[in-house]
């Protein structure tokens, strides 16, 4: 029978904890407030820290917010800038349950929530039958557990251009729920809604970083328009647009592209990684007069500059820089590794890219499931409204790509080996932190490639197999 004496006990409904209060009451909700087959209503209680608790609970708290949590979790139990999920036993009735979701920040106070519904519940799924059974999960005790998690990478982003999203909302709300905390949004032309964007993905506590063109889309294909003349036009061009349309957006960054996405790596007696860091720095030196701490990444095809690195390294070390194309597969658009030497050379380069401007200010960007279309791809053709399309356009488009999906799918399954790999390199070889960041559009749902490449960034298990496992049996994943 299910039972119907939970509730929720919080301290702080306010910010990103509001978030994660949110999301436990709609989660626990599917379980507790319907009885299939009967319309009998009940709701989920909420109240604060010090009501009376009767059988089961939820508490979610900060740590430092709750004297209740301290009673029964010791500070070490919690992973340094991690969350908890603890079930125990009501000390005063055998049969209850306390759930505590704690954190020393809210953000991972979120993800505590996450990680009890999306994999405490198909871990510990009771039997109905032959058949393991969620939705009979509250119709007993819980199994008791005790789970702490930290992020081996502090950043996890994505990078996705503005018009391919339907549905903005929908949008970030699936990227806090596969723990990404970073979005690099590209736009030929800014949203005329961007402020309410960024507003909905920081109340995630996921950082928004706008990017436009510094000569990508200006100078194109042909190294032979890559002149002084082509470059100086670009420059101007660039600090006109981020002072017309980017200084007055309270995003948390700025993401360009130049023009070494090329397979020539010399033009006018010059490298390209020589020219593309001249201009790059005189330009980042100029937005600063403007805005003195504006955060900037470089995206860098390494298509071009790879075998000059020393010049490369002399961009301002202030920039970041996100490295695109470094390259087999997770790196490449394909979705599978072509051969284990080719892996090798990518893990060598790799260790280059780790190594250069001290180790400070790498991004890695992993492309396997760009998903968009480049042979049929329209760019924008004038500022619009981002994200706020109407549902028959996200379900047409989820159609079309459906199959797509399934390829994707199977790939990752079993190539996705190669991304341990890759990341476990890249954990041992780091001098400082890497923004791991994954290209391309998960508009329409939450795909098994997507969410199985989030959880590698965010927990390297040590067994890929265990990893696949844990992330295919989450019920937020879209299946159809």
């Amino acid at each position: 029978m299910k039972q119907t004496d939970w509730k929720i006990i919080y301290s702080n409904y306010d910010g990103i904890a509001k978030r994660a209060i949110n999301l436990l009451s709609k989660e626990a909700g599917k379980y507790l407030i319907r009885e299939n087959g009967i319309y009998k209503i009940h709701v989920l209680p909420c109240e604060k820290e010090g009501c009376a608790v009767s059988k089961n609970a939820f508490f979610i708290s900060l740590y430092n917010e709750s004297t209740t949590i301290q009673k029964f979790v010791k500070e070490d139990e919690i992973k340094k800038d991690g969350f908890l999920v603890k079930v125990i036993k009501n000390p005063d009735d055998d049969e209850g349950r306390f759930v505590i979701l704690t954190a020393n920040n809210e953000q991972e106070l979120f993800y505590a929530v996450v990680s009890f519904f999306d994999d405490y519940i198909p871990q510990k799924a009771p039997f109905g039958g032959s058949n393991r059974m969620p939705d009979l999960m509250f119709d007993s005790p819980l199994a008791e557990y005790t789970y702490s998690e930290a992020a081996d990478h502090k950043t996890r982003s994505i990078f996705t251009w503005g018009h391919s999203i339907n549905d903005y909302r929908k949008y970030i709300d699936n990227m806090a729920r596969l723990k990404f905390n970073e979005l690099v949004l590209w736009n030929d032309y800014i949203p005329l809604n961007i402020s309410e964007i960024i507003d909905y993905a920081h109340s995630y506590g996921i950082k928004v970083v706008l990017g436009y063109s510094w000569g990508w889309k200006e100078i194109g294909s042909k190294t032979d328009n890559i002149t002084n003349e082509s470059i100086e036009k670009v420059k101007e061009l660039v600090i006109n647009d981020y002072r017309q349309n980017y200084a007055k957006v309270n995003c948390d960054g700025i993401y360009f592209q130049a023009f070494t996405e090329r397979k020539e790596n010399v033009v006018g007696g010059k490298t390209i990684a020589q020219v593309v860091t001249d201009m790059v720095n005189d330009v980042a030196e100029k937005l600063w007069e403007i805005t003195p701490d504006l955060r900037l990444i470089f995206g860098l095809h390494a298509s071009s500059v790879r075998e000059h690195l020393d010049d490369i390294a002399h961009v301002n070390p202030k920039i970041e820089i996100l490295w695109e194309d470094c390259g087999e597969f997770p790196y490449s658009y394909s979705s599978f590794v072509t051969g284990e030497e080719k892996f090798n050379e990518t893990l060598e380069f790799t260790n280059k890219l780790l190594n250069l401007r001290g180790g400070v200010g790498v991004g890695l960007v992993f492309k396997g499931l760009m998903m968009l279309d480049w042979y049929i791809f329209i760019y924008q053709s004038g500022p619009y409204i981002m994200g706020e399309n109407d549902a028959h356009i996200s379900e047409h488009d989820k159609k079309i790509r459906a199959n797509a999906w399934r390829m994707f799918s199977a790939d990752w399954m079993k190539y996705g080996e190669y991304v341990t790999r890759l990341l476990k390199f890249i954990n041992e070889n780091k001098k400082g932190e890497v923004n791991m960041c994954l290209a391309g559009t998960f508009d329409g749902g939450i795909y098994l490639p997507f969410a199985l490449c989030a959880q590698m960034y965010r927990k390297l298990d040590d067994n890929y197999t265990d990893t696949l496992h844990k992330v295919a049996r989450r019920a937020c994943i879209t299946v159809d």
